[in-house]
């Protein structure tokens, strides 16, 4: 889609328009829900080394260490699920989950152990970079539990919808490297599936 679908119309219309991009989309919340949870179920079966190490039993990972895991796993349980329609990014400029056939319908995903925010690199409250990925689109947001001895951690929440590159906003200091979605966006621009 080119420009936000959100330009020109009040903060009053932005959920109809969400709910719009949402139903418009080629997946629905019951196969992002299935897909997702999937990805999550996979990081705990897993094993690591020959020792056979498990995470969230012998191994206990960090928010971004366990993002990493589920950005990689998560993709590929939608191209497992659907290879001639969804593929994982190859290049700089891919989001995290390509639509192959219509990249407009391409998905940018969020993870973090934040019980609600949704936290990006500095980069995201900056403006686009020629040769990078877009920060307008779609964006699926996955809230988990933290990692903790004798605990089995679950997803918090799952959101999906539509962000613009404005609905970011950077931290105060010069050197953060933290960037956060605005409250409004997180109230009337996604849906919690």
């Amino acid at each position: 889609m080119s420009g936000s679908p959100y330009l020109g119309y009040p903060v009053e219309d932005w959920k109809e328009i969400t709910e719009g991009l949402v139903k418009a989309h080629p997946l629905g919340g019951d196969e992002l829900r299935t897909l997702v949870t999937a990805g999550w179920n996979d990081v705990f079966a897993s094993t690591i080394g020959e020792d056979g190490l498990k995470i969230g039993v012998d191994i206990f990972l960090k928010g971004q260490a366990l993002g990493s895991f589920l950005h990689e796993l998560i993709p590929r349980k939608f191209a497992k699920a659907y290879p001639s329609l969804w593929r994982p990014e190859v290049a700089v400029t891919d989001k995290d989950l390509v639509c192959i056939p219509d990249d407009k319908f391409s998905i940018e995903l969020k993870t973090t152990s934040h019980p609600s925010n949704i936290p990006g690199n500095k980069s995201f409250a900056q403006s686009e970079t020629p040769g990078k990925k877009l920060k307008d689109g779609y964006y699926l947001v996955v809230n988990y539990e933290k990692l903790e001895p004798g605990k089995v951690p679950g997803i918090k929440k799952i959101r999906f919808g539509w962000l613009d590159l404005s609905d970011w906003q950077g931290q105060s200091e010069d050197n953060g490297q933290g960037a956060n979605v605005k409250a409004l966006a997180k109230k009337h621009k996604l849906i919690e599936i």
